[in-house]
C-alpha cells in the first residue's frame, strides 16, 4: 500500500505493476518504469565501478610489489572487470532464484539488527555512560563491583 494507490483488492499484487497499469496517466507509469530503472542501473554501476577499483588496488599493490606492470593497461582492466562480472553472473546462471533468497535473507538480518539489537545497545550504551560499573568488568564472577 503506496499512499493508498493500490486498491485494498489488490492483495499479493506488485504494487509498481498497479501504478504502471492504472488508467490514470500514462506519463505516471513511464515515470514509475523510469524510476525503477535508475535505481537498478545506478546500483549496478556503483557495485561494478566500486568493485573493480576494489580489484585493482588489490591486484596494483601486488604488482607493484614484483614490479609488474601499472594497473592502468588493458589486462588489468580486462582482469578486474572479469572477477567483477563473471561470478555474479555464473551464480545466477546456476540459480536465478538465488538472488531473491539472498535479498530476503539480507533484509530479515537488517531489520532484526535495527529492530533487534541496536535499541538494545543504545541504552546500554547511555547507561554505561551514566554509570560506568555497568561495563566495568566485576572482579569476580557473577556480579559487579561497586
Amino acid at each position: 500500500v503506496i499512499l493508498a494507490a493500490v486498491p485494498p483488492t489488490a492483495a499479493g499484487t506488485d504494487p509498481l505493476d498497479v501504478l504502471r497499469s492504472s488508467g490514470a496517466s500514462e506519463l505516471l507509469g513511464a515515470g514509475v518504469l523510469a524510476f525503477s530503472l535508475s535505481a537498478i542501473v545506478t546500483s549496478f554501476i556503483g557495485f561494478v565501478v566500486a568493485l573493480t577499483d576494489f580489484f585493482a588496488d588489490v591486484f596494483g599493490a601486488a604488482g607493484a610489489a614484483n614490479g609488474s606492470a601499472e594497473s592502468g593497461d588493458w589486462r588489468s582492466r580486462g582482469r578486474d572487470f572479469a572477477l567483477t562480472l563473471l561470478p555474479p553472473l555464473a551464480v545466477s546462471c546456476y540459480d536465478p532464484s538465488l538472488f531473491f533468497q539472498a535479498i530476503d535473507k539480507a533484509g530479515a538480518f537488517g531489520v532484526s539488527m535495527l529492530f533487534g539489537f541496536l535499541p538494545a545497545w543504545l541504552a546500554l550504551a547511555q547507561r554505561a555512560s551514566e554509570s560506568p560499573v555497568l561495563v566495568n568488568s566485576p572482579g569476580f564472577l557473577g556480579g559487579y563491583t561497586r
